[in-house]
């Protein structure tokens, strides 16, 4: 029963976490300045960090190039539809459903290949959550990593401008 729970709760966990985010991804959305703030210095933080451990592997910078090109592409698309409504509680926005399905698929698409391939392996490996030198040795990994950091620094950015007006 233990070792089953061991694994159900991380699981739940991370099934809220989907939930939440498929939740704003459809329909209108609060613009709320300190959320979208913090999240856009979470992002610019761990993008910084990782791209700078990069360095150890230099050959995956292509994949850290590949990655923001294609994040840039993904937050000019979802500026180009994304839709405002003043209402009497403040600004709201509606993001572009494709480009966020999108960018939830790529994420989730790689965390379950990573699973598999942990799972899989003849060699048990863990994971740890601390160590952000894992996304740098896998460049397939870093790329997509890259695609959300760049989409949400761009995406994120543009909402904060342009509620200010």
């Amino acid at each position: 029963m233990q070792d089953s729970l061991h694994y159900l709760i991380p699981f739940l966990i991370f099934g809220f976490f989907i939930y939440r985010r498929a939740k704003r991804t459809i329909g209108f959305q609060k613009l709320a300045r300190r959320r979208l703030t913090f999240r856009l210095t979470l992002f610019s933080i761990l993008g910084a960090i990782i791209f700078l451990l990069g360095f150890v592997h230099p050959i995956h910078f292509i994949g850290y190039l590949i990655g923001l090109a294609g994040g840039a592409f993904l937050g000019r698309t979802a500026i180009r539809h994304t839709r405002f409504e003043h209402r009497s509680d403040g600004w709201y926005y509606r993001t572009h459903l494709w480009v966020e399905v999108t960018v939830l698929i790529l994420f989730l698409g790689r965390i379950a290949y990573r699973y598999a391939v942990i799972a899989l392996s003849a060699t048990p490996t863990t994971m740890n959550p601390a160590d952000f030198s894992q996304f740098t040795k896998d460049p397939v990994t870093a790329g997509v990593f890259f695609i959300i950091v760049s989409y949400y620094v761009l995406f994120l950015s543009y909402l904060l401008r342009e509620g200010a007006k």
